[in-house]
């Protein structure tokens, strides 16, 4: 059996999706090395269920017992998973609806693990290989604003409409609510929010999904649960879930309320949807997250094709005056060292393709961005 640092360091290579061309090979393509490593990652992610739940999205969710998910196999968890002393949280006591959700989710004791599949990791190898290359399929384009503070960033929040953009096979589009810190190359991060990402997921579905990284994505971090790392203690919500229901231009909008903050007692840096708490990220993952986080983004993303073209951001409509047009973060609010909520004081609008677009409401304390290619020149990521 490889060693765990082994093991975590074999995840990052064949998780970490920072471009590629689209060109996915299939299991045939493989040589035997590669299948005897991709058994033995599986061996790894995919733990003894105590039961197990078929979605109606073809997704097979496994409910593992809370102190053996893949979290606690993190070196610099795995001492700790004993004093934790966390719960598993059930769904029942909440009624506010979610448009994803496992149902009555995993047994008390239990959180769902989605199955990683030997197609997945084949699908991020192919991402991960790529990842260098100077073309057109490597842009990434944001669409949002950025909130700084010297003094420590301890939590994030907004709330996101969620909409079903037509993607191609090699791009993705995207919204989230990020927070990071240190130079580009060891940037510390957490993100979670919404996407269409045929390459993670494999398929063209609106999918939640977290990600984070310790160290710019050079040797740790992943999305969702695929490495160890985030962990799960909602019964029924989490992250890569499909979203059920998806907003209408100028219909009916389906959102998710986003909460990232720290537990300065404990060191979680806690996922928190629609008010209730999810999961968790332990500080021991964020080195440069101290006193906090340095900034906060809201907005679009998204990643343009081989052939350079980007997909549609959010609802494909520049933003407008009228919410229900175009995507929106509303209700935006950053804590401080006191735990306070507040408003943001100023931010900075960050536009990187002249495709899309971006303008925040201070008095309303609510973004619009979106859009989507016409053929404009994009700047250099």
């Amino acid at each position: 059996m490889a060693s765990p640092l082994g093991l975590i360091s074999l995840v990052v290579w064949l998780i970490l999706v920072t471009g590629g061309e689209g060109r996915i090979p299939d299991v045939s393509s493989l040589s035997e090395q590669e299948h005897l490593e991709l058994e033995e990652q599986l061996k790894t992610l995919n733990k003894q269920p105590i039961e197990t739940i078929h979605t109606q999205w073809g997704d097979i969710y496994d409910c593992i017992e809370f102190q053996k998910q893949p979290a606690f196999d993190h070196p610099l968890l795995k001492d700790q998973k004993m004093l934790m002393n966390d719960e598993t949280i059930s769904p029942k006591p909440y009624h506010k609806k979610s448009i994803f959700s496992l149902g009555d989710g995993c047994p008390k004791g239990t959180v769902p693990i989605r199955r990683t599949t030997k197609e997945d990791l084949i699908r991020a190898k192919s991402l991960s290989s790529s990842s260098g290359s100077p073309n057109a399929a490597n842009y990434i384009h944001r669409a949002g604003v950025v909130y700084k503070n010297k003094t420590g960033i301890y939590g994030a929040s907004g709330a996101v409409n969620v909409w079903h953009p037509v993607v191609q096979n090699d791009q993705y589009s995207s919204a989230e609510l990020s927070l990071k810190s240190g130079p580009f190359y060891q940037t510390n991060a957490i993100k979670f929010g919404w996407t269409v990402n045929p390459q993670l997921y494999g398929d063209d579905k609106t999918r939640t999904f977290a990600y984070w990284t310790g160290d710019g994505g050079h040797k740790s971090g992943c999305y969702n649960t695929r490495c160890p790392g985030y962990v799960q203690v909602h019964q029924s919500r989490g992250p890569g879930q499909a979203v059920a229901e998806t907003s209408v231009i100028g219909g009916e909008q389906f959102e998710v309320a986003i909460e990232i903050s720290l537990e300065q007692e404990t060191g979680k840096w806690w996922l928190i949807l629609d008010d209730v708490k999810v999961g968790y990220w332990p500080k021991q993952l964020f080195p440069l997250f101290t006193p906090g986080a340095e900034s906060i983004f809201w907005g679009g993303r998204v990643k343009a094709g081989i052939d350079g073209v980007s997909p549609p951001m959010a609802s494909g409509i520049p933003r407008d005056e009228y919410y229900s047009n175009t995507g929106y973060f509303a209700n935006l609010k950053h804590k401080d060292k006191s735990n306070q909520s507040l408003n943001p004081e100023s931010v900075d609008t960050v536009v990187d393709c002249d495709a899309y677009d971006a303008k925040y409401y201070m008095k309303h304390n609510i973004l619009h961005f979106g859009g989507a290619f016409d053929g404009a020149q994009c700047q250099l990521p």
